[in-house]
């Protein structure tokens, strides 16, 4: 379960590595959100942009930005229909833009198939 004030580390290419969520959501009285959920938070750990992309016109984050994003992974246990439960290491988001394009073109690591946006999980090389 991921709660407001909760830090996510970023699974994509994008240089920042870490957010805090401040906003949760599918509902103005959510107290948690799970796999598959959007929410929106802060920019907390930046990576500064690489030398060979200084001439580039690539948009940037700071450290405070607003960032929008779904959770991928949550180390919460979730069971599936079938019976089995899934749980991961670490709670992982992914950046999006405005209309739910993402933000970045690699993503690490495996995703579910509690996310129920097909659009998502064909990015995923591993779906578990």
């Amino acid at each position: 379960m991921i709660f407001k004030k909760t830090w996510l580390s970023v699974a994509d290419n994008t240089n920042v590595r870490w957010i805090q969520i401040f906003h949760l959501y599918k509902g103005f009285h959510r107290k948690s959100s799970m796999i598959g959920f959007f929410v929106k938070g802060s920019a907390r750990v930046v990576e500064p942009p690489r030398l060979e992309y200084k001439g580039f016109k690539f948009k940037f984050n700071k450290k405070g930005d607003i960032c929008r994003g779904i959770i991928i992974r949550a180390k919460y246990v979730r069971r599936k229909n079938d019976g089995s439960s899934i749980s991961f290491n670490n709670n992982n988001t992914i950046l999006l833009k405005k209309k739910q394009d993402i933000k970045s073109k690699y993503i690490y690591g495996p995703a579910t198939s509690l996310i129920k946006r097909k659009k998502f999980i064909t990015l995923f090389s591993t779906i578990l």
